[in-house]
């Protein structure tokens, strides 16, 4: 679906909307499978002869280039963010071993990319009302004493310049 490619940035109100509006859309559900690659492979650890004989460790991959259900903005923060789950080919990797049941560690992996995904869409939040205020008190401050200080050192070669001390 490459309707979501529009929100490339987060830098105008109405790709912020559109962001917003994608976040609460997103499921898991909405992830779409076709789109995802899933092998197994035998789990490591305990398990007796069950740990030899069932295929239940998940590998589940993507192509992140090619994930045009997330948006832009989102894929690019993936990339930063987590960066040891992208291999070489530039497929984001997530495995799952925890259960002894393939179907189990399928939901875990799609749950865990979910949370991954909406983690790396979230919106940062901006300052709040008073924080703005406290800073604007800062730099007022910062500002007065910078004039005070000019001040002084103005003074200073002025008595300097026309001293009577001859």
């Amino acid at each position: 679906n490459a309707t979501k490619r529009w929100i490339s940035t987060l830098d105008t109100p109405a790709n912020i909307e559109r962001a917003k509006k994608w976040i609460t859309i997103f499921s898991k559900e909405s992830i779409p499978k076709d789109m995802l690659t899933i092998t197994f492979a035998r789990s490591s650890g305990p398990g007796g002869q069950n740990v030899n004989k069932v295929n239940t460790k998940v590998d589940l991959r993507f192509n992140l280039d090619q994930a045009y259900w997330i948006p832009e903005y989102a894929r690019k923060k993936l990339v930063i963010q987590e960066s040891n789950r992208i291999n070489k080919k530039g497929e984001f990797v997530i495995t799952s071993e925890t259960t002894r049941s393939q179907v189990k560690n399928i939901e875990d992996c799609i749950e865990r990319l979910y949370e991954i995904i909406v983690k790396a869409a979230e919106i940062p939040k901006g300052p709040s009302e008073e924080t703005i205020q406290r800073i604007e008190k800062l730099k007022e401050k910062e500002d007065h004493k910078r004039k005070l200080d000019k001040q002084f050192r103005s003074q200073k070669k002025f008595g300097r310049k026309y001293s009577d001390d001859l």
